[in-house]
């Protein structure tokens, strides 16, 4: 019986204090009447309370100190800013490596190194046909051992590629000496002459020249119809008419 009343009385305590709760009244302090010594047993946890409104803002407070510098890390770049207007034209630069040929020019330049090689076996072999030849760097010092006038003796040398001889240097000098040893006393014919120009003798191309070996006194148009040069078993030159007749000296040049 004691503990039916005890379990009616803690229901009607709940009860009451729900409703405070549901009314919003603050919760009153009840007496549980219950036996001295004897502890009652734990109420429930209450629901939690409205919020409350936020308060007014305060006094701004005073200024702080100045903080610490911050690192000097670099930002990411802006967005690209528009052009600018066209700058002066630049210096030439140097020119570049010429580039490798291609096909269509490889089979034209094969083919033009052929032509050209055949040309010069042709050339050789026009020079080694002749009695008497000698090589002289690139030339062909060539001879049969005839005589003409010295016109005559151009057409000749023209008909196998050459002109008449001309030294331009001393060493094509002794070498023209030593071609001309096996021919008759008559002087050759060099490449010289002044029918242009009285006195002034140059190639038959009307270019002067670079390399002379005139005997003393020579050249001297001897009774003024001296318009050709020889060359003598000295090695020394000399003017001589044109029109007789002297040994012929070609010069093929292998290129």
């Amino acid at each position: 019986m004691m503990a039916l009343l005890k379990m009616f009385l803690r229901a009607f305590l709940l009860l009451q204090f729900a409703m405070q709760l549901l009314d919003g009244a603050e919760p009153q302090n009840l007496n549980c009447p219950t036996y001295g010594g004897v502890p009652g047993t734990p109420g429930h946890n209450g629901l939690p309370g409205r919020d409350g409104r936020d308060g007014k803002d305060g006094a701004i407070g005073p200024k702080g100190e100045k903080g610490e510098p911050g690192v000097n890390v670099q930002g990411p770049p802006g967005k690209a800013g528009p052009s600018g207007p066209t700058g002066a034209k630049g210096e030439r630069g140097p020119t570049g490596q010429p580039g490798l040929p291609g096909r269509g020019n490889t089979a034209d330049s094969l083919k033009s190194e052929i032509q050209h090689l055949n040309a010069k076996i042709s050339m050789i072999e026009k020079a080694v046909s002749f009695s008497s030849f000698r090589k002289v760097g690139q030339k062909y010092y060539v001879t049969d051992g005839i005589d003409a006038t010295f016109d005559n003796g151009m057409q000749y040398c023209k008909n196998f590629g050459g002109v008449i001889v001309l030294p331009s240097t001393a060493l094509e000098n002794q070498a023209l000496l030593k071609v001309s040893s096996g021919l008759s006393n008559k002087k050759p014919f060099i490449r010289a002459t002044d029918r242009e120009t009285e006195g002034q003798f140059v190639d038959t191309e009307g270019k002067q020249l670079t390399f002379t070996n005139w005997s003393p006194g020579q050249p001297d148009d001897y009774k003024g119809v001296q318009d050709c040069a020889t060359i003598t078993d000295s090695g020394l030159w000399d003017d001589v008419g044109c029109g007789g007749q002297h040994p012929i000296i070609c010069e093929i040049e292998i290129r």
